[in-house]
């Protein structure tokens, strides 16, 4: 799944913890497919606030 945001990907990452939260007989499946989207979700907001943070560097660098 491609996220069109850094937000869309952050609440992805927030109902799946939810599930979590709120599901006691989540079955082993459920849990994998589930943290397979968390972990694309949380490698696509690590990778923007990466970007974020050197695009800054570089505004900050400037004379």
């Amino acid at each position: 799944m491609e996220y069109e945001s850094f937000e869309s990907a952050l609440e992805e990452l927030k109902n799946i913890v939810q599930k979590f939260e709120n599901k006691n007989d989540i079955t082993i499946d459920e849990l994998l497919n589930n943290y397979e989207k968390g972990m694309k979700a949380y490698s696509f907001c690590m990778k923007k606030l990466d970007d974020t943070q050197r695009k800054i560097k570089i505004i900050d660098d400037m004379p």
